[in-house]
């Protein structure tokens, strides 16, 4: 499927995950995306989800973790659980001790009962985006939350004003191709590995 041309060039762009950046989108409350109180409501979606389809959580890693806003209300709703933050950016790196590294070549020796993956992808190529996608399965033990800006969120939902337009916007269809070979979604953005198979009612899982 054709990427989206208007933003081809957008995609291959460099975004510096400096200072500037996230005191803009994470710090300035005149510009910023998401805050402890979005970071709150998100963590108890995700808890929800996970702990009523019964998954048993005791590692937890955070792909892309940015300032860290879900470290905290998922460590009060997951009490049993190591939290690991990955982060790209060196700033933030040395600034909250995150391990740095990007969600398309990082490699982990023990998988996670719970990863998270939000408002990351965007940020990388096709190729690079791709091969993330099959490093998250090969993350996941139990739980992925994904949640990835698409190119009809872009037109339809998000705030222009406040989200950052340098990215790769690509249609929905692109990452349910890819995550369909290794992921069963049972909805809100969470899906689980395969061969689990959570009991759900027919009308609790996703439909058109």
């Amino acid at each position: 499927m054709a990427r989206i041309k208007k933003t081809t060039k957008a995609a291959e762009q460099v975004t510096a995950f400096d200072a500037a950046f996230f005191e803009r989108y994470y710090g300035n409350t005149k510009t910023r995306v998401a805050d402890h109180n979005d970071a709150e409501r998100l963590a108890a979606l995700i808890a929800g989800v996970v702990g009523y389809i019964g998954l048993n959580v005791r590692r937890i890693l955070d792909a892309g973790c940015g300032i860290g806003l879900l470290r905290e209300p998922l460590l009060r709703l997951f009490p049993q659980a190591t939290y690991d933050g990955l982060e790209v950016s060196a700033y933030l790196c040395a600034r909250y001790g995150w391990i740095q590294g990007s969600v398309s070549d990082y490699s982990c020796g023990l998988p996670y009962d719970l990863v998270i993956c939000h408002d990351v992808l965007q940020y990388l190529p096709d190729r690079a985006a791709a091969k993330a996608l099959a490093n998250l399965a090969t993350f996941s033990r139990g739980a992925l939350y994904l949640s990835v800006l698409t190119a009809r969120d872009w037109r339809q939902a998000a705030d222009q004003a406040r989200t950052d337009r340098q990215v790769a916007l690509r249609r929905a269809e692109w990452y349910q191709r890819r995550l369909q070979r290794r992921f069963l979604h049972v909805g809100m953005g969470v899906h689980v590995v395969k061969p689990l198979k959570p009991i759900l009612w027919e009308l609790e899982t996703p439909w058109r």
